[in-house]
């Protein structure tokens, strides 16, 4: 448990735009710029189309930052207040007319910060409990974070689950 208090984790913050109309035709965008207040712009419907969701776009602004950041906790209004000038950067032609909803996601611990010699403190998947296995965001070192990594650790799991059931 020590190791697990010792990781320190940035905060994961997400304004999600229900808007009339696309912002973009690309999907996922990650933003370098560091003038910009936010790491990354996806457009869901890009991917799955508006049709399933009643003809609306939705618009994923993320970001990463730590937890005391004062972003993390305005509210949607705030955020999308903050994002709009920049999201015309990306789309001159986006409009805030265009928003019909806006809903501010966080997490606090949305992303574990690697630090040197990491491989060494990866947390075993048995604990000290009995029955009570580990697996999340910690374990998928070296590879980032993702869907596919996190569906292969459940794989992992469920193999030595299955191996600790088998042997008794």
């Amino acid at each position: 448990t020590n190791l697990l208090r010792s990781v320190h984790y940035q905060a994961a913050l997400v304004l999600l735009l229900v808007s009339k109309k696309s912002m973009s035709r690309i999907y996922w965008m990650n933003i370098a710029d560091r003038t910009m207040p936010y790491v990354g712009v996806i457009e869901h419907t890009n991917y799955v189309p508006p049709s399933e969701y009643q003809g609306r776009h939705l618009i994923y602004v993320s970001n990463y930052l730590e937890q005391d950041d004062p972003r993390f906790s305005m509210k949607a209004g705030e955020l999308f207040d903050l994002y709009l000038p920049h999201l015309k950067r990306i789309n001159p032609a986006f409009d805030a007319s265009w928003i019909e909803k806006k809903i501010v996601l966080r997490a606090r611990a949305g992303q574990p910060v690697i630090t040197c010699n990491y491989s060494e403190r990866i947390p075993d998947h048995r604990t000290p409990i009995e029955g009570l296995y580990l697996a999340n965001t910690l374990q998928i070192y070296p590879e980032d974070r993702g869907t596919n990594y996190s569906v292969r650790l459940g794989q992992t799991i469920s193999g030595i689950v299955d191996e600790d059931l088998r042997s008794g």
